[in-house]
Protein backbone atom coordinates (compact mmCIF):
# COMPACT_ATOMS: atom_id res chain seq x y z
CA UNK A 1 0.00 0.00 0.00
CA UNK A 2 1.34 3.39 -1.17
CA UNK A 3 1.49 6.17 1.54
CA UNK A 4 -0.35 7.96 -0.85
CA UNK A 5 -3.48 5.42 -0.14
CA UNK A 6 -3.08 5.08 3.30
CA UNK A 7 -3.69 8.55 3.57
CA UNK A 8 -6.97 8.17 1.76
CA UNK A 9 -7.86 5.24 3.94
CA UNK A 10 -7.42 7.02 6.93
CA UNK A 11 -9.10 9.94 5.80
CA UNK A 12 -12.45 7.51 4.60
CA UNK A 13 -12.05 5.67 8.32
CA UNK A 14 -12.17 9.30 9.97
CA UNK A 15 -15.32 10.26 8.02
CA UNK A 16 -16.81 7.01 8.97
CA UNK A 17 -16.25 7.11 12.50
CA UNK A 18 -17.25 10.81 12.16
CA UNK A 19 -20.44 9.67 11.09
CA UNK A 20 -20.74 6.89 13.62
CA UNK A 21 -20.31 9.00 16.71
CA UNK A 22 -22.64 11.45 15.71
CA UNK A 23 -25.58 8.55 14.71
CA UNK A 24 -24.62 7.67 18.83
CA UNK A 25 -24.60 11.19 20.13
CA UNK A 26 -27.52 11.75 18.04
CA UNK A 27 -29.07 8.32 19.63
CA UNK A 28 -28.23 9.42 23.71
CA UNK A 29 -28.88 12.98 23.22
CA UNK A 30 -32.66 11.80 22.36
CA UNK A 31 -32.41 8.98 25.06
CA UNK A 32 -31.63 12.25 27.14
CA UNK A 33 -34.49 14.26 26.35
CA UNK A 34 -36.48 10.90 27.83
CA UNK A 35 -39.98 11.85 25.97
CA UNK A 36 -42.07 9.57 27.41
CA UNK A 37 -44.58 9.83 25.04
CA UNK A 38 -43.60 7.73 21.65
CA UNK A 39 -45.09 10.24 19.29
CA UNK A 40 -43.09 12.69 20.31
CA UNK A 41 -40.09 10.18 20.32
CA UNK A 42 -38.89 11.83 16.42
CA UNK A 43 -38.49 15.47 18.00
CA UNK A 44 -35.57 14.62 20.57
CA UNK A 45 -33.96 13.26 16.86
CA UNK A 46 -34.80 16.13 14.64
CA UNK A 47 -33.28 18.34 18.06
CA UNK A 48 -30.43 15.97 17.85
CA UNK A 49 -29.88 16.44 14.39
CA UNK A 50 -30.59 20.64 14.91
CA UNK A 51 -27.56 20.63 17.61
CA UNK A 52 -25.39 19.12 15.33
CA UNK A 53 -25.93 21.69 12.44
CA UNK A 54 -25.70 24.49 15.02
CA UNK A 55 -22.26 22.69 16.19
CA UNK A 56 -20.48 22.90 12.29
CA UNK A 57 -22.06 26.13 11.78
CA UNK A 58 -20.17 27.11 15.10
CA UNK A 59 -17.07 25.55 14.62
CA UNK A 60 -16.95 27.16 11.36
CA UNK A 61 -15.87 30.99 12.77
CA UNK A 62 -16.21 30.27 16.45
CA UNK A 63 -16.23 33.60 18.48
CA UNK A 64 -16.13 35.29 14.58
CA UNK A 65 -19.66 34.98 14.62
CA UNK A 66 -22.67 36.98 15.56
CA UNK A 67 -23.69 37.09 18.99
CA UNK A 68 -26.89 35.46 18.23
CA UNK A 69 -24.79 32.41 16.77
CA UNK A 70 -22.00 32.38 18.99
CA UNK A 71 -24.45 31.92 22.20
CA UNK A 72 -26.41 29.27 20.43
CA UNK A 73 -23.64 28.04 19.22
CA UNK A 74 -22.32 27.06 23.16
CA UNK A 75 -25.84 26.03 24.06
CA UNK A 76 -25.72 23.97 21.67
CA UNK A 77 -22.96 21.96 22.98
CA UNK A 78 -24.00 22.78 26.64
CA UNK A 79 -27.60 20.93 25.36
CA UNK A 80 -25.72 18.12 23.40
CA UNK A 81 -23.24 17.03 26.20
CA UNK A 82 -25.63 17.06 28.85
CA UNK A 83 -28.47 15.13 26.74
CA UNK A 84 -25.69 12.76 25.91
CA UNK A 85 -24.71 12.39 29.26
CA UNK A 86 -28.19 11.60 30.75
CA UNK A 87 -28.92 9.37 28.04
CA UNK A 88 -25.43 7.34 28.65
CA UNK A 89 -26.26 7.22 32.11
CA UNK A 90 -29.65 5.79 31.39
CA UNK A 91 -28.52 3.34 28.87
CA UNK A 92 -26.35 2.09 31.82
CA UNK A 93 -29.49 1.46 34.02
CA UNK A 94 -29.64 4.80 35.95
CA UNK A 95 -27.20 4.13 38.87
CA UNK A 96 -27.81 5.07 41.81
CA UNK A 97 -25.71 8.49 42.18
CA UNK A 98 -26.06 9.04 45.68
CA UNK A 99 -24.46 5.51 46.81
CA UNK A 100 -21.46 5.69 44.52
CA UNK A 101 -20.91 9.55 42.10
CA UNK A 102 -18.05 8.10 40.14
CA UNK A 103 -20.90 6.50 38.20
CA UNK A 104 -21.26 9.52 36.28
CA UNK A 105 -17.88 9.83 35.50
CA UNK A 106 -18.19 7.84 32.38
CA UNK A 107 -21.22 9.18 30.96
CA UNK A 108 -19.38 12.35 31.41
CA UNK A 109 -16.55 11.53 29.78
CA UNK A 110 -17.91 9.67 26.57
CA UNK A 111 -20.31 12.62 26.27
CA UNK A 112 -18.26 15.32 25.72
CA UNK A 113 -16.35 12.78 23.62
CA UNK A 114 -19.05 11.87 21.87
CA UNK A 115 -20.49 15.87 21.35
CA UNK A 116 -16.67 17.53 20.55
CA UNK A 117 -14.97 14.85 18.36
CA UNK A 118 -17.54 14.08 15.24
CA UNK A 119 -17.25 17.76 13.86
CA UNK A 120 -13.38 18.19 13.37
CA UNK A 121 -12.94 14.53 12.69
CA UNK A 122 -15.69 14.81 9.66
CA UNK A 123 -13.96 17.98 8.25
CA UNK A 124 -10.41 17.06 8.79
CA UNK A 125 -11.43 13.19 6.86
CA UNK A 126 -13.19 15.92 4.09
CA UNK A 127 -10.78 18.86 3.91
CA UNK A 128 -7.39 17.72 5.79
CA UNK A 129 -7.49 20.70 8.00
CA UNK A 130 -7.92 21.42 11.78
CA UNK A 131 -8.91 25.17 11.37
CA UNK A 132 -12.79 24.45 11.79
CA UNK A 133 -12.81 23.33 15.63
CA UNK A 134 -14.58 24.34 18.19
CA UNK A 135 -12.19 23.96 21.08
CA UNK A 136 -9.77 25.58 19.14
CA UNK A 137 -11.71 28.68 17.98
CA UNK A 138 -12.23 28.83 22.22
CA UNK A 139 -9.08 28.40 23.42
CA UNK A 140 -6.38 28.98 20.85
CA UNK A 141 -4.84 31.17 18.53
CA UNK A 142 -6.21 28.82 15.94
CA UNK A 143 -9.15 31.16 15.19
CA UNK A 144 -6.18 33.90 13.64
CA UNK A 145 -4.28 31.40 11.50
CA UNK A 146 -7.50 31.75 8.84
CA UNK A 147 -4.68 31.20 5.90
CA UNK A 148 -5.03 28.01 5.48
CA UNK A 149 -8.49 28.23 3.78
Amino acid sequence: MTEHRYAQLVRLMAVAVAILLWIMSIQFSAGGFNFVMPRYIWMGYALGIAVTVLQLVFAEEGMKHTLTLVVVGLLAYGYGIFTNIVGIWIAQGSPDLASNPMTLLFPTALGFILEVTPEPLLLWGLVGTGIRDALGQLFSNQSNSREAY
